[in-house]
């Protein structure tokens, strides 16, 4: 494998982005560094042969991204059944929902595929966001979205986060809230508070939905005592 030390640190950059936007768009069906060892072999294998390098770090992501689709269709030929979808939703998309699907991707990679949404979406993320997340939030990829109704109603799970619920009736019996407030984004103690949560409801879902699964230590320092 080609490993980050062994490039210009700008590819390597380039490298890593397109990585996380791999783990976004494939909602946490496989691991980070999984995906992460496909995108930097493909490159190494472009890049032996290139002329011209400026565009294979989006090329390597492209053949990835192939290449997980091939398996994919493969696995589903074989007869593997589809993983549950998993939508978690909030007003804006911006701070609670993104973190809860990032860490649901981190906790159980390959357990559902995980999107995120809003009934009011922000032009951008919460700035404060990946930074209290760590190395979590470096996959918190997605831009806020509006959530579609019928996208709702078509998930295996719906998780809706709000302070005094999701202003709509549940779309489907498997509809879990968490009564979590939107923090100021200017307040990262606050911000900080309301992801602790985020992650403390997120461990004890998975482990209602999958008790054997063993946890990884929690993102959050005080996730654990909160759950």
């Amino acid at each position: 494998m080609t490993e980050s030390t062994d490039l210009d640190p700008h590819v390597a950059s380039q490298l890593e982005g397109v990585v996380d936007g791999l783990v976004a768009h494939t909602g946490g069906t496989l691991h980070r560094h999984e995906l992460r060892e496909l995108v930097f072999n493909n490159y190494a294998d472009l890049a032996a042969n290139a002329k011209v390098t400026t565009f294979l770090p989006v090329l390597a992501g492209n053949l990835t991204l192939s290449q997980v689709e091939q398996s994919a269709a493969a696995r589903s030929a074989a007869g593997e059944a589809p993983l549950p979808s998993l939508l978690v939703l909030d007003e804006h998309n911006s701070t609670r929902s993104q973190a809860a699907a990032a860490l649901l991707r981190f906790y159980a990679p390959g357990r559902f595929r995980v999107s995120s949404g809003g009934l009011k979406p922000s032009p951008a993320l919460n700035p404060a966001l990946p930074t209290a997340m760590g190395e979590v939030g470096l996959e918190l990829t997605d831009p806020p979205r509006q959530a579609e109704p019928d996208e709702i109603a078509a998930a295996d799970y719906v998780i809706a986060i709000g302070a005094d619920g999701i202003d709509w009736d549940d779309p489907a019996p498997n509809t879990v809230r968490w009564p979590i407030p939107d923090p100021d984004p200017t307040d990262q103690q606050a911000v900080v508070a309301a992801l602790t949560r985020v992650d403390a409801s997120v461990r004890q879902f998975l482990r209602s939905v999958d008790p054997d699964h063993e946890l990884h230590p929690p993102v959050l320092a005080d996730a654990e005592t909160e759950s």
